[in-house]
């Protein structure tokens, strides 16, 4: 038996056992470099997703840290600059800011004619009691419109978006800003 084994392996491979190695050998070298490809294109994009991010979250904090001047007129403001840095000049960031705006309080309970039952008592103030319907109506628009006034003048929207020039790919964040300059009404007159 050891003497039939030594013989099959002196006379080689075939031909065709060869092929098949061979074809075998280059498919799952093909299916490595492949893989490893797609690895090192997805590194390159997460560090520079992660670079965007990083580069957004600054802008948020200089916003946080050295707040724009408000304004009650200027309904919104959206400028495109570069960073200053000469090794961040392939990325240019985008920011805006404008007011909250909140709906009115008829849209928040949907309009007074395509409302259920429960919805138009809710609109009306007739949740709690029936016979105080104009009453609390008109107590819970006063309310309302006066927290709405008051919210809109302190709490603005700020969205910074980085784009890379080169490649193309940006990163949005957006975040709310306090307009501490602003004095609030705190009472309702009755």
């Amino acid at each position: 038996m050891a003497k039939s084994l030594n013989q099959h392996f002196q006379k080689g491979f075939s031909l065709i056992e060869v092929l098949i190695a061979i074809t075998l050998f280059a498919f799952f070298v093909t299916a490595f470099l492949t893989s490893q490809g797609y690895n090192v294109a997805d590194s390159q994009l997460s560090e520079e997703q992660l670079t965007l991010q990083q580069l957004c979250e600054r802008k948020i904090n200089d916003l946080y840290l050295n707040p724009p001047k408000f304004q009650n007129i200027m309904g919104s403001m959206k400028e495109t600059k570069t960073f200053e840095e000469k090794e961040l000049s392939n990325f240019e960031y985008t920011l805006e800011i404008k007011k909250l705006t909140i709906p009115d309080f008829a849209q928040l309970f949907g309009q007074k004619g395509s409302m259920n039952e429960d919805g138009q008592n809710a609109y009306q103030g007739n949740y709690l009691n029936q016979s105080s319907s104009n009453r609390n109506s008109s107590l819970e628009k006063m309310v309302f419109e006066e927290l709405k006034k008051n919210i809109e003048k302190i709490v603005w929207q700020a969205k910074v978006t980085v784009t890379n020039k080169e490649t193309k790919y940006s990163y949005s964040l957006a975040t709310w800003l306090t307009n501490y300059n602003e004095r609030i009404q705190l009472n309702v007159g009755f």
